[in-house]
Formats: C-alpha cells, sequence, structure tokens
C-alpha cells in the first residue's frame, strides 16, 4: 500500500481525503494481509486526516558530542535519513550500545567516552545518510543495470569470494561490517560516485523546473537538434566527403 517512487499524483484520490470515513472504506478494501475489527479501520484512518503528510529529511553533522555542554546526539538526533536501505534503527541502536561500551572503557570518565563516541559514530552516521539517498539511483534505467551487475557480482563473489568483492547491498547489516565499511566498497566499485552525480543532477533539474527557472521544453528540444546535428551529423557528412575525395583521388 505504499505511495509511488516520485509520482504522488498517481495515488489514489481516496488516500488524501479528509474524510476518515472515505480512507476506512479504502483501507477494508486494499489492505490484504488480514482483515482486521471495523473500528480499527476506522482508528487508522482517523489519526490519517489528523496529521499531514510527511517528507523526508536528512540530518548531517560533523560532531556528536559537546564537551563544553556534557551532550551527545544519537540516532536520528544526529542522521536522520529515508528508511530506504532499513538501517536507520539499527544505526541508533548501535549509537546507544557504542556509548555504553565507550562508558565501559574508559570508567565513565565522560570526557574520554565523548571525545571517542564522535569519532567512532561521526563516520557511521554520515554514511548511512548517504548510502541511503544514493545507493539507489532516480533514474530508474541505470537503477536496474546496477541491480543486475549487483546480482552478477553476487554470482561471482560466490564462486571466488577472494577475487571478487560482494555487492554492497549484500553487507549491509551484517555484524562484521559498518555502514562505513559499506560506502567505501560502493564507491571503491564506482556505484555510489555514479548515483550521486545522477541524483544530484535530477533533484537540480527537478527544482529548476519547481521554481521556474528553466525555459520551456520545446527550446530545450531545439537545444538538443543542434548538438546532434553537431555531434553526429557533421562527423558523418565529413567522413563521406573524406571517402569522396579518396576516390576520386584514386581514380
Amino acid at each position: 500500500m505504499g505511495v509511488p517512487r516520485n509520482n504522488f499524483d498517481s495515488i489514489s484520490n481516496d488516500l488524501k481525503s479528509d474524510d476518515p470515513k472515505v480512507l476506512a472504506a479504502y483501507l477494508k478494501e486494499n489492505f490484504k494481509a488480514f482483515q482486521l475489527p471495523d473500528e480499527t479501520y476506522m482508528d487508522w484512518a482517523t489519526q490519517w486526516v489528523n496529521q499531514r503528510w510527511n517528507r523526508t529529511g536528512q540530518v548531517h553533522c560533523n560532531k556528536y558530542t559537546s564537551l563544553e555542554c556534557k551532550i551527545l546526539l544519537m540516532g536520528d538526533s544526529a542522521h536522520a535519513t529515508s528508511p530506504s536501505i532499513g538501517m536507520g534503527m539499527n544505526t541508533a541502536l548501535r549509537d546507544a550500545q557504542k556509548f555504553n561500551e565507550l562508558l565501559d572503557k574508559f570508567d565513565d570518565n565522560l570526557d574520554e567516552a565523548l571525545t571517542q563516541y564522535s569519532i567512532d559514530r561521526v563516520p557511521e552516521g554520515n554514511s548511512l545518510t548517504s548510502l541511503a539517498l544514493n545507493l539507489y539511483c532516480f533514474d530508474t534505467n541505470v537503477q536496474m543495470k546496477s541491480i543486475v551487475k549487483g546480482i552478477v557480482r553476487s554470482g561471482l563473489h560466490y564462486f571466488f569470494p577472494t577475487l571478487v568483492d560482494p555487492d554492497p547491498q549484500a553487507i549491509i547489516g551484517q555484524p562484521e561490517h559498518t555502514m562505513a565499511d559499506v560506502y567505501d566498497m560502493a564507491m571503491s566499485q564506482g556505484t555510489l560516485r555514479k548515483h550521486m552525480v545522477i541524483n544530484q543532477r535530477i533533484r537540480q533539474e527537478f527544482f529548476e523546473n519547481e521554481v521556474g527557472m528553466v525555459k520551456d521544453k520545446q527550446v530545450k528540444k531545439s537545444s538538443l537538434m543542434k548538438h546532434y546535428l553537431f555531434v553526429v551529423v557533421v562527423p558523418v557528412a565529413a567522413a563521406c566527403a573524406v571517402a569522396v575525395y579518396a576516390k576520386q583521388s584514386l581514380n
């Protein structure tokens, strides 16, 4: 019952209704996992209409602690992100576990524990937010190719584990690998850097269209046609001219 990616306008109008009865009827018809009591559908619908539509935000910090204030950041306060790779809560729980380990290690010396906590967890939190945004590509064609490559890589890793690294997706959540390990592997394989460039371009183009910074599509097509003529037609015409001249010279 999810919302189609980047396609909010295509979802049912019933989900956008402010009437709990309309929403309850929609849920009762479309939720197929198991049947619920009628009052549960209505309770869900009432909560739905009383909250705003949420947009996922991200939080990036270059440090998670303050020695002066004796405070630290954990979970969403340090690295809020989308749930696309399913590691937000896991990383938050690991924040708490890590700080507890550091308190034991430094005999509850707060200054030392806070300093080391930030050193250890900042790479993890920022790796999480970057992976959640860019491990999947906004361009569906590129993403499909990345999935196929990942499947091939996983198969090669299975047969040749010492020669081929696994796909980064396959090691997410494994206890022996940190989020920074996943980030480093995705960068070294080129997938993450490629997705970053494409995603940033798509986000920028969307922003430009939303605020009216760019001209209409007809102008763009004209510009693209000129580019096509210059890059494709001109070199082909030049090659044909050279071939004709060479043939005449031989004759």
